[in-house]
């Protein structure tokens, strides 16, 4: 047989970064829960309304820039942070497939994770005629995942007695 000269090319990679932060979870997760009342959305309707404001202060800011030396270690690219938000779920509590357009990329910290707490479930689609490949992760306290924005996400109901707290975040690519 002949021998064929081919190259393999990978179009569809998508890559998340898990890391992990070094900042007090306590403190974290008392500053999230001080606010949980606070909502981003003013309604039951809004997809907002599980949301909550987190205040800026030291503690968020040592975060950001975790992920940005974390994910610039892995990409050698700049991100600059564009929002952030604290989330708690209560017992049954679950959020819908969504994603983070129009930001450049997105990040999930787990604060607060008991046990049966649920999953964060990412889903992707390379060819719109195909079904989905779903890649499920079970949080881990101090742990965040950074993913492309335009990745559908969601997280499974929390099916524990106590609550789940996380804190997300959106960035764009810094010039």
């Amino acid at each position: 047989m002949k021998e064929r000269n081919v190259d393999l090319i990978n179009i569809t990679r998508i890559d998340l970064l898990k890391g992990r932060s070094n900042v007090d979870l306590n403190q974290l997760s008392k500053l999230l829960l001080d606010n949980y009342s606070n909502k981003k959305g003013d309604s039951h309707g809004s997809s907002r309304y599980e949301d909550s404001y987190c205040p800026p202060c030291t503690l968020v800011d040592s975060i950001i820039e975790e992920m940005k030396m974390d994910f610039h270690a892995a990409t050698k690219e700049n991100i600059v942070v564009d929002n952030y938000w604290g989330h708690i779920h209560e017992k049954n509590m679950s959020t819908t497939l969504h994603n983070h357009i129009p930001s450049y990329v997105s990040s999930v910290l787990y604060v607060k994770i008991p046990k049966n707490a649920g999953h964060i479930v990412f889903r992707s689609r390379a060819n719109p005629y195909d079904s989905p490949h779903s890649t499920k992760f079970e949080p881990e306290e101090g742990v965040y995942y950074i993913f492309p924005s335009f990745l559908d996400h969601f997280v499974t109901r929390n099916m524990s007695d106590d609550i789940r707290i996380s804190l997300s975040f959106n960035f764009n690519k810094s010039e």
